[in-house]
């Protein structure tokens, strides 16, 4: 199975928003230190100052540059996928898809549990259970595509023996949790393609 549109750039989407709203907080910033040393009758009375301004605003308008660039390519794909949803399938389950989304991979997250640990030096470090980072990191990145006549749940399967083997035992209930939110489909049992893993829905 391929991955749709709509999995291909969920995550890419998330990305670009999320850095396009830091960029912009970035360039706020340089925009109120620039403004800072403007008021300042001390500040802007000396040269090097002035020139560090001018500087300033030059990284604040290139910042701000970038930001709505990113922030560009985002609607654009966002769009896109919307236009697809309009043709081809509905506005609705776009929305249902990236809702879905979302709630799964909140339902797959693992309660990372600090331990505290003993060193050699008899020094108290915190550790975390490696097992649960990785699956953490990995279901982080799941999708959920809702459409009329079916619906694919894609998983990235982890590289790790114990993580994998935490994500086997939790099929039945990903399965069951997904056939929870769309009554409508049946799905089959789980299908592995190499480091993939797909739950597949159709109508029923």
């Amino acid at each position: 199975m391929k991955r749709s549109f709509f999995q291909k750039t969920f995550n890419l989407n998330l990305n670009l928003l999320f850095f396009g709203f830091v960029t912009f907080l970035l360039s706020y910033g340089f925009h109120l230190l620039g403004k800072q040393i403007k008021t300042s009758s001390f500040l802007n009375s000396q040269s090097v100052f002035v020139d560090i301004q001018t500087k300033l605003q030059v990284v604040e308008q290139c910042i701000q540059s970038i930001a709505y660039l990113l922030i560009l390519i985002a609607i654009i794909l966002i769009l896109t996928e919307l236009c697809q949803r309009i043709m081809k399938d509905s506005i609705w389950n776009y929305f249902k898809s990236v809702y879905q989304t979302l709630r799964l991979r909140q339902f797959l997250r693992q309660e990372e549990h600090s331990e505290p640990v003993m060193t050699i030096e008899n020094q108290t470090v915190t550790r975390f259970n490696p097992i649960l980072r990785s699956f953490n990191r990995v279901v982080s990145k799941c999708t959920v595509d809702v459409r009329k006549d079916s619906v694919s749940v894609y998983l990235k399967v982890p590289k790790t023996q114990q993580a994998q083997k935490l994500l086997r035992e939790m099929e039945e209930h990903i399965k069951e949790e997904i056939s929870s939110r769309n009554p409508k489909y049946y799905f089959s049992a789980p299908n592995r393609e190499k480091s993939k893993l797909w739950f597949t829905g159709t109508k029923r």
